[in-house]
């Protein structure tokens, strides 16, 4: 797989631009035709379940789009090696940049909220290569040829990886002022706390909130939405912090702020999926664990929780 990656890489790289969009567009048509058709029908319900469309034609071309989309992002990945800060600024619009440079100026780590919306992994390369000190947290993949190639085209871009487990670096990340990237809108399993998302109770991770809550770090939105073929409009938020005041917090306090901040930063990840609904990862089956939890609940297998 390995060297397969680094072979289609060297065509991509050697392709004038049209070829590589239509290439894109080819792919991501390929991934869609072997999307299992039980898979597409979860990705077209839980569109309609959302309320983002209550016709049924129109929720499948969502999910159908937010799968194609995959070519582009793959091509734009497999061309890093290309990729230099000036091409990267010319295909990049920034709306809110000056919450980073604030940032970045004051030498405070920070805890970035992350989602599958748009092409997060570009988001990241933007990111680092424009001197934000950005910790990408990433899932081990089962092949080890899989990590070694998006790990090395990530370094590409000046970015670091660590993996879930790394909790103890991730703290240290922070207290040396880097940036840790954090997932939040996949299924988290029991792990999770209950918030609201499209306003059904959804198990949650609250990873962001509690690593923000160490030291009172803020916490940062960024999003990332393709305008026209290979140009970007990155939208950063203004920060959250979880703390507003420093005397001493008790316990529920505590787990009160975890869950206002999860419950603010879902809300923000809601409110763009509803505008770019075609860029969320649909196919990912959101409330997996939350029905199993709730059944568990019911059946008075497990205790409730907030």
């Amino acid at each position: 797989m390995y060297t397969f990656m680094k072979v289609l890489s060297w065509i991509i790289c050697h392709l004038p631009d049209g070829a590589r969009r239509t290439l894109g567009h080819f792919l991501g048509w390929f991934f869609w035709t072997f999307v299992p058709k039980k898979r597409k029908k979860l990705a077209q319900q839980q569109i309609l379940d959302c309320g983002i469309t209550d016709d049924p034609e129109k929720a499948m071309a969502i999910a159908k789009a937010s799968s194609c989309r995959f070519g582009p992002m793959i091509i734009e990945v497999l061309s890093y090696p290309v990729y230099t800060k000036e091409i990267l600024d010319e295909k990049i619009t920034w709306h809110g940049k000056e919450y980073l440079d604030e940032l970045k100026e004051s030498g405070e780590g920070a805890v970035f909220m992350a989602s599958h919306a748009g092409n997060w992994e570009l988001l990241g390369a933007v990111l680092a290569m424009n001197g934000y000190p950005l910790i990408s947290v990433a899932q081990q993949q089962d092949s080890h040829s899989a990590d070694t190639f998006i790990n090395e085209y990530r370094a590409m871009m000046k970015q670091h990886v660590t993996y879930k487990t790394g909790i103890r670096d991730m703290v240290r990340f922070l207290q040396e002022g880097h940036y840790i990237g954090l997932l939040m809108d996949q299924d988290p399993g029991y792990t999770g706390i209950l918030v609201k998302l499209f306003g059904r109770d959804t198990l949650t991770a609250d990873g962001p909130a509690k690593m923000a809550g160490i030291k009172n770090y803020p916490i940062i939105s960024t999003f990332i939405h393709e305008d026209r073929p290979y140009h970007h409009v990155i939208d950063v938020l203004p920060p959250i912090r979880p703390y507003t005041s420093d005397h001493r917090l008790s316990r529920e306090e505590k787990d009160r702020i975890v869950y206002e901040t999860t419950q603010a930063l879902n809300d923000r990840l809601e409110a763009r999926i509803r505008q770019y609904p075609e860029d969320w990862f649909w196919l990912h089956n959101r409330w997996k664990w939350t029905k199993r939890y709730k059944e568990k609940v019911a059946n008075g297998e497990m205790a409730a929780k907030r």
